[in-house]
């Protein structure tokens, strides 16, 4: 009798047109458009960026530093004190570093140009939305800096930037600028105190070590949206069947059958069967057309099969627990509820839409315990070539959470005496 329920479950599906494309066409075209739409994003790809960045200089650099040191010497001080500091600002510039060293370099050269101009193109080129950023270097800023950084007079200077926020560039720009200045405020703390022997050492040495996580391969775009949708996709099933169990009821099929003297444990485990068969080929079907269309490849069926079954087996808990609980308040409202809005928020912690366990260890936490971020999980580290016992307690999570289920299911279930 049991296979005769799971059969009859199996050919209604079947005969519903509109849910076998929402449940199989669906998640196909999804794994599609999100594959290709963010596969450079999800994959870390370099953007292509071509900035323009003009430089205004209110004053000549050159000037200023002869200025200065001419305001050095008339100070009185050692001639060996005063050639110090002519070599110190040899090296120290700041408007030549920033010109050589931070948009001349070799790795920003082919990316940024760099245009030099005049003070009196300053509102011309703040009309060209060419230009990510215009910065303007007002009178005296060498001359000041130089005092502020030997002698420590006066206001450190600052330079007037422009963004121009319509462009990704400008915020690159930015962040160039921002690091230019930190690398120049400790070049100078370390030329005032005399540390000069250090600074190979402090410009060489990382900062802690640099540890790759999950260093086998790792998942492509079309690799990560094929499981997310598939596993999103798959708890659909379990509102499908608590609905035609439902319609059963109110045709008076569940009735019958236990007027038939059949045992309601009978029903109740064919639902279950039902849930957990069609969950199981739901997810050979969408993995079977990922592997042939988008070469989703696993490196271990055996924890692969593993995976789906006791994701599956989860799928079936489901399933029998919605239908337990319709049938305890005469309702289908809680198959609708749980296919629009717990199978959201399922899909969202999970990771189906984005990968927000990368957000904090809090949220990766709150996803692992949904069915469906705990299976995203397990087949994701198969992907990256963890094996089975690695993966064990999302298959342990996952045995726990349907066997809750199905006894809530259990105990919800309505008695010979209640079955109408």
């Amino acid at each position: 009798m049991v296979g005769q329920i799971v059969k009859k479950q199996l050919l209604l599906l079947l005969r519903s047109p509109v849910q076998l494309l929402l449940l199989i066409g669906l998640p196909i075209i999804l794994i599609a458009i999100l594959g290709t739409a963010l596969s450079s994003f999800m994959e870390g790809e370099a953007l292509e960026l071509d900035l323009k960045v003009a430089l205004i200089e209110e004053e000549n650099e050159e000037e200023q530093i002869e200025r200065f040191m001419k305001d050095v010497e008339e100070l009185g001080l050692p001639e060996e004190a005063v050639g110090q500091i002519q070599l110190n600002i040899a090296q120290a510039a700041p408007i030549q570093l920033l010109k050589e060293s931070v948009f001349g370099n070799e790795a920003m050269k082919d990316v940024i140009e760099l245009d030099l101009a005049e003070s009196e193109k300053l509102k011309q080129l703040l009309a060209d939305d060419s230009y990510s950023t215009v910065i303007e270097v007002p009178n005296n800023f060498t001359y000041d800096m130089l005092n502020y950084m030997v002698f420590e007079e006066g206001v450190q200077p600052s330079l007037q930037v422009y963004q121009n926020e319509a462009a990704l560039g400008a915020t690159v720009v930015q962040g160039m600028l921002e690091h230019y200045q930190e690398q120049f405020a400790i070049g100078s703390f370390i030329s005032k105190n005399g540390l000069e022997q250090l600074s190979p050492q402090i410009e060489q040495q990382p900062f802690g070590e640099i540890v790759s996580i999950n260093q086998d391969k790792p998942a492509s775009a079309r690799d990560y949206y094929a499981i997310g949708m598939a596993v999103m996709n798959v708890l659909f099933i379990a509102s499908t069947i608590g609905t035609f169990a439902f319609l059963e009821k109110k045709d008076h099929v569940f009735n019958r059958i236990i007027l038939a003297n059949v045992s309601r444990w009978t029903y109740f485990i064919g639902i279950f069967l039902s849930g957990m068969i069609i969950g199981f080929l739901h997810l050979l079907i969408i993995f079977g057309f990922s592997r042939v269309f988008y070469g989703v490849i696993w490196p271990d069926l055996f924890a692969f099969f593993v995976v789906t079954l006791a994701f599956a087996i989860a799928v079936g808990g489901l399933s029998v627990l919605l239908t337990a609980i319709c049938y305890r308040i005469n309702s289908e409202m809680i198959t609708n509820f749980f296919s629009n809005i717990v199978v959201t928020i399922f899909a969202t912690l999970g990771g189906s839409f984005f990968a927000l366990g990368e957000l904090s260890s809090f949220i990766q936490l709150l996803g692992d315990l949904t069915p469906n971020g705990a299976a995203m999980s397990a087949y994701l580290d198969i992907l990256r070539g963890e094996s089975l016992a690695d993966i064990s307690n999302h298959l342990l999570f996952l045995a726990i959470f349907a066997v809750a289920l199905i006894v809530a299911a259990a105990f919800s279930f309505p008695k010979r005496g209640s079955a109408a």
